[in-house]
């Protein structure tokens, strides 16, 4: 029945995938690097197809992976989910077994992987590593504040590393959460990059509070006057109780649809909004129906915002990790993840996640 299911939803994802890439090659038609994006869309074809394969084989391969390589950061923002989870940063994955990782996700048809931390760009080895798996993409999320140490040619020369820089909205916004004097340098780092014509991304924690202005086609053409094409909102997730009232309205997240059409009408831009409209696929797309998330120590979790786990892909791979129990069993039941408060079902059903792994922990 899973697999039934799995497929029907996933071949719209992948059809909107590819969609997706096509909408990218056009837009950097007049950029220098169309050929690059020619090759990237015949790489993501590929990968659809590799996922197809296992498929048949009854194994269902995510998309997407989310990678968070380090827990270390140059930064300590209010409210950091990841900081808020205190992981051991003694214990990351080295990066010859990282590289092992990319390669097998790619085999299997894994095509984007998000790099993400902590701050990625303090782990220089794992962003060559992800340079060389040129048929992967891999969107970097960064405070980029780090660029300017010999980032901007390791980005410059491989184009399937994309820098996405992190704001909060407007200066006193962003500064505010982030420290002073951020922003001013995300901004000059934004600057070099269109100098470059470099296919560069803005990533904006979505909250009740700059809702509308994040989301308003003023705000966005201040970036796309800067060259940015490619626009990223992450809806808030509580790091605990006491901050849920940051978290968008039920209002606001009926309207951010609506929203997101306007700005895809008045820009030549992609617009990704995370976790997005998952209802259409038939609820939460974690736990591997579209993607899954690494931690830096190998854990294979349902998502960033569930850091639970029963295999660790240090020593097993990549293959072993998808037919985890634990993820089976969330996409079994993941019709009862629906739209909820805190951008995450997952995190908002969190004693129903911890339940199902102490299930199957105590079968094992």
């Amino acid at each position: 029945m899973e697999t039934k299911n799995i497929s029907n939803y996933n071949k719209r994802f992948s059809r909107q995938m590819t969609a997706l890439f096509l909408r990218i090659w056009q837009i950097n038609l007049s950029r220098g690097s169309n050929l690059f994006w020619f090759k990237t869309l015949r790489n993501q074809i590929r990968a659809l197809k590799n996922r197809s394969k296992m498929a048949k084989q009854g194994m269902e391969v995510p998309p997407v992976m989310i990678f968070s390589i380090t827990n270390r950061c140059n930064l300590n923002c209010a409210g950091c989910y990841a900081h808020a989870q205190k992981r051991n940063s003694n214990n990351e994955l080295l990066s010859d077994r990282i590289r092992e990782l990319f390669s097998e996700a790619s085999d299997l048809g894994t095509g984007i992987i998000l790099l993400a931390g902590g701050e990625p760009l303090m782990r220089r080895d794992v962003l060559e590593a992800a340079a060389a798996q040129d048929n992967t993409l891999f969107p970097v999320f960064t405070n980029g504040l780090l660029l300017q140490n010999g980032y901007m040619d390791l980005f410059n020369d491989n184009r399937n590393l994309i820098p996405v820089l992190s704001l909060e909205g407007d200066m006193l916004k962003t500064d505010n959460r982030r420290g002073r004097g951020v922003y001013r340098k995300v901004i000059n780092a934004a600057l070099e990059m269109k100098k470059q014509k470099m296919f560069y991304g803005i990533s904006i924690t979505l909250d009740r509070y700059n809702f509308e202005e994040v989301m308003s086609p003023e705000f966005i053409n201040d970036y796309y006057e800067l060259g940015c094409r490619l626009f990223f909102f992450v809806e808030y997730v509580p790091s605990g109780n006491g901050d849920v009232n940051n978290c968008l309205s039920d209002e606001q997240k009926s309207r951010m649809s609506s929203r997101l059409t306007n700005l895809r009408l008045v820009f030549s831009s992609l617009f990704v909004a995370l976790p997005g409209d998952e209802e259409q696929y038939g609820g939460c797309l974690a736990a591997g129906r579209g993607f899954v998330h690494v931690s830096s120590t190998g854990d294979l979790e349902p998502c960033p915002f569930a850091p639970w786990s029963d295999v660790n892909l240090a020593g097993r791979s990549l293959v072993e990790g998808l037919q985890s129990e634990f993820l089976r069993n969330i996409r079994a039941e993941h019709s009862r993840l629906k739209e909820s408060a805190g951008g995450c079902t997952l995190w908002a059903n969190r004693e129903w996640t911890r339940d199902i792994l102490d299930r199957t922990s105590n079968k094992e």
